[in-house]
């Protein structure tokens, strides 16, 4: 676990809801006692969160230490706790904090801790919140700003490899997708020939060359995880003139695998880029982005599909079962920023392209048949479940997961249930954005 949270609930209740909250949303994992202590012994369960934590955040309201001269207080112990195991101890001091002139001897050491301060009437939380996580370590001691990267898309799978399940749920969004992409690409591709298609994440290949078939480009190009999928798809695609490399837009030598493909394939530059469900996992998308438009060529268009959950429409849904699942999926720190859709937009405008938009269709339930419903919602759902095993398996011991897990486990045949019925409306959250690059200098 990341982080442990102790608090004075007089005056640090409040700050620490929102600490929480701030935490969680940066797919930290965190724990404090209101949020996430299940029934049992408290002081047991209280020292065992702190055991597996990698840092301690102790929050200091005014006259937050006071009270630790009683041998029975929490905060004391908590904090004696945290000191006996050589915890990463990092106090915010809020208003008004002032340390007693003397503190019991088991915790004394706690003014010898770099904290932070924080006054929110001349302070922003954004800043605070900022220098926090510089002070952060993992459990080799070593920053954790740095080491935490999100274990997604093709960085993940290039370690892993990626299972028959995932990429059948590809196959199945390519389904789910496919009228409103044909339909952009007929647009777009209708009156052009012998243009060269550049994918820089291609997680299941067939699914990926079903988009262009019958668009009359030269060459297809593009990365996949790993060496194996690469192989796969050369050798499936070398007839269709398609060239696959092994690589990610992640990668430290992105701009250098780009130009090597465009050397070893005799190829000036690109004339569409394909970004479908990438932008939301990477760390730096303006800077990529940047980079590929760098090697377009004049009249390129770069294609966006991303998503975002704020958009997503679930209706009737008396019990809120969706709008929990919705919840659920935010906490999956494996799922990327999945409101990066309302992003794009302006992501594509600061690249100087000469014409941005974004295509007015929606992927829904209304007058869906049945099979396609039902491809629509394990399209959407399907991963949540599985991803969170994976998550405990990794932090056994983590509350939100473990509580996110059963609710699955409860609940998520009544969510297809409610899903597959007549009545019911879902719109996705799928955005679709184009961009065009005339005139490039």
């Amino acid at each position: 676990m990341d982080i442990f949270i102790s608090y004075r609930r007089l005056g640090g209740a409040d700050f620490c809801g929102r600490l929480f909250d701030r935490l969680i949303n940066e797919h930290y994992s965190a724990f404090y006692d209101k949020e996430s202590l299940k029934i049992g012994k408290f002081n047991e369960q209280i020292y065992r969160k702190i055991e597996l934590c990698n840092n301690f955040i102790i929050i200091l309201p005014k006259n937050g230490l006071d009270r630790c001269v009683y041998d029975d207080d929490w905060v004391r112990n908590e904090i004696r706790k945290a000191i006996e195991l050589d915890k990463n101890i990092v106090p915010i001091f809020l208003k008004d904090f002032e340390f007693p002139e003397k503190l019991p001897d088991d915790i004394a050491a706690i003014k010898d801790y770099q904290g932070i301060t924080y006054d929110s009437t001349i302070s922003r939380f954004d800043d605070m919140f900022l220098k926090l996580t510089s002070y952060l370590v993992d459990e080799n001691k070593n920053s954790l700003s740095t080491s935490r990267s999100r274990t997604v898309s093709n960085t993940y799978y290039e370690i892993n490899g990626i299972s028959e399940r995932e990429k059948n749920r590809i196959k199945l969004d390519r389904i789910s997708c496919k009228e409103v992409e044909d339909e952009i690409f007929k647009k777009l591709f209708g009156e052009r020939h012998n243009f060269v298609i550049f994918n820089p994440a291609i997680y299941e290949i067939t699914s990926t060359m079903d988009k262009y078939n019958g668009l009359d480009y030269s060459k297809v190009v593009g990365f996949l995880c790993n060496k194996s999928e690469a192989d796969k798809a050369n050798e499936l695609y070398a007839e269709n003139n398609g060239h696959f490399y092994v690589g990610n837009m992640e990668d430290d030598d992105f701009e250098s695998k780009m130009d090597r493909i465009l050397s070893e394939n005799d190829i000036f530059g690109f004339d569409f880029v394909d970004l479908t469900l990438i932008l939301k996992d990477s760390k730096n998308p303006a800077k990529k982005l940047r980079s590929i438009v760098e090697r377009l060529n004049d009249g390129a268009i770069i294609y966006v599909r991303e998503l975002d959950d704020g958009m997503v429409v679930c209706s009737p849904d008396p019990s809120n079962l969706f709008k929990k699942m919705i919840s659920v999926i935010e906490k999956d720190k494996y799922a990327g920023a999945r409101n990066f859709g309302r992003e794009v937009y302006n992501l594509l405008k600061n690249l100087d392209a000469s014409e941005v938009k974004m295509v007015e269709s929606l992927v829904t339930t209304a007058n869906m048949k049945m099979k396609k419903r039902k491809i629509l919602f394990d399209t959407y759902f399907s991963y949540v479940q599985p991803e969170y095993e994976d998550l405990l398996k990794e932090e056994p011991e983590n509350d939100i997961f473990l509580n996110n897990h059963q609710w699955l486990v409860e609940n998520y045949e009544k969510l297809e249930q409610a899903f597959l019925k007549k009545d019911f409306l879902f719109v996705s959250g799928f955005m679709f954005f184009y961009a065009k690059f005339d005139d490039i200098e």
